[in-house]
């Protein structure tokens, strides 16, 4: 800003404090103005944040909806074990039949299940460049839990797909795809019956702790859609999940 001389100089006091309180006022009146362009520029980047996040959350809910069909999965697990400890062995050998494992290796999917990770990058985004910030704190609350769980629901993910790709890796050694069968046709010994029997059980069990983990991210993406973002509601709806058990939210996902 530049601060001209008065025309005519100044002469007296008056002058001089009138000139000072026109400086002033105009000092005031720029740094309020700016103040005010930068506090409405501040709102609208938590509005577009804000809005960002809710697109976020409907898309990760139709994701997570499409997830929660891995509970499927546990069907084939249950007749694993079944079978290997039905099977009477002949000759040293088991011979049972199984329809083709519901896990490809090195992934989750199947043919009727295409498992994706929700999204997180809005919030991760946001945090990373300080625009998080802007965000109320019982709001951030929400996002910050959302972002945990997530990370979460990353390790137990892993585990299952690791589990998956051991049983992949028996059914290739160890069964054959025969015509006339139901399915592929496996030979074990009971050494390896009971290796594909406890393989089968840990695949089971980390997928029902990956449904608890997507039941729990989509508790917290409804609460932000829906604008309820009330850390301590949703914290009590998850708890409310947890309470459920892992076999009710394996139906609730069906």
């Amino acid at each position: 800003m530049d601060v001209h001389p008065p025309h005519g100089g100044i002469h007296t006091w008056k002058d001089f404090w009138i000139h000072l309180g026109t400086i002033t006022v105009g000092l005031l009146i720029a740094i309020s103005l700016e103040q005010s362009v930068e506090w409405m520029h501040r709102i609208h980047e938590r509005h577009v944040l804000q809005q960002d996040l809710r697109e976020e959350a409907e898309k990760n809910i139709r994701i997570l909806a499409e997830d929660m069909h891995i509970a499927d999965s546990e069907a084939w697990m249950q007749s694993a074990m079944t079978a290997t400890a039905s099977a009477k062995p002949s000759g040293g050998k088991l011979t049972i039949v199984l329809a083709a494992a519901p896990c490809y290796a090195g992934t989750l999917n199947s043919p009727r299940t295409k498992y994706f990770a929700p999204s997180e990058a809005v919030w991760t985004a946001a945090r990373e460049s300080g625009v998080a910030a802007l965000i109320p704190a019982t709001e951030a609350r929400v996002y910050a839990r959302l972002a945990h769980n997530q990370e979460l629901l990353s390790g137990v993910r892993d585990r299952v797909a690791a589990s998956c790709d051991e049983i992949a890796s028996l059914e290739q050694r160890l069964s054959v795809r025969q015509a006339g069968a139901a399915g592929r046709v496996w030979t074990l010994t009971p050494e390896q019956a009971e290796k594909l029997a406890d393989a089968a059980s840990r695949t089971e069990v980390a997928i029902k702790g990956l449904l608890f983990r997507l039941k729990t991210v989509q508790v917290s993406e409804e609460g932000i859609l829906d604008d309820r973002l009330d850390g301590d509601k949703i914290m009590q709806m998850i708890g409310a999940v947890g309470a459920s058990g892992p076999d009710d939210t394996s139906s609730q996902a069906k």
